[in-house]
């Protein structure tokens, strides 16, 4: 999954515009999320765009070791990164101010682990 955030399409600072859930499974909600960005890291990155993500919701339904799961919420700022516009979320952290000032200034120290970014520790 790191992977995937590291090689997604777009990476952005962004608020969360609009949840919409679609479906839901045993293994979570599928949800779309559309984005606003505040802040983008990558090229051609839209002024809006959506990624899509699986939320467990109820009770009957089970985690997978295999989906990284996320909780948004409309206004909420987060530093996002999603595989292609309309495709997978595959990072989600809440915006912290370091991770702000890091993603604008020093972007070589973030990193990808477990559908969140992290900061390695600065240079010095």
């Amino acid at each position: 999954m790191a992977l995937m955030a590291h090689d997604s399409e777009i990476k952005a600072i962004a608020t969360v515009s609009q949840v919409r859930q679609m479906s839901g499974n045993r293994d979570g909600t599928f949800t779309r999320v559309s984005f606003k960005r505040v802040y983008a890291v990558t090229p051609y990155t839209p002024k809006t765009f959506v990624g899509a993500c699986k939320i467990l919701n109820y009770a009957w339904q089970k985690r997978s070791k295999d989906i990284i799961y996320i909780k948004p919420k409309v206004g909420q700022k987060v530093y996002v990164t999603v595989s292609s516009n309309g495709g997978a979320i595959t990072s989600f952290t809440r915006l912290t101010p370091e991770l702000d000032y890091a993603v604008r200034k020093e972007p070589f120290r973030v990193e990808y682990t477990h559908g969140r970014a992290v900061l390695l520790p600065p240079i010095e």
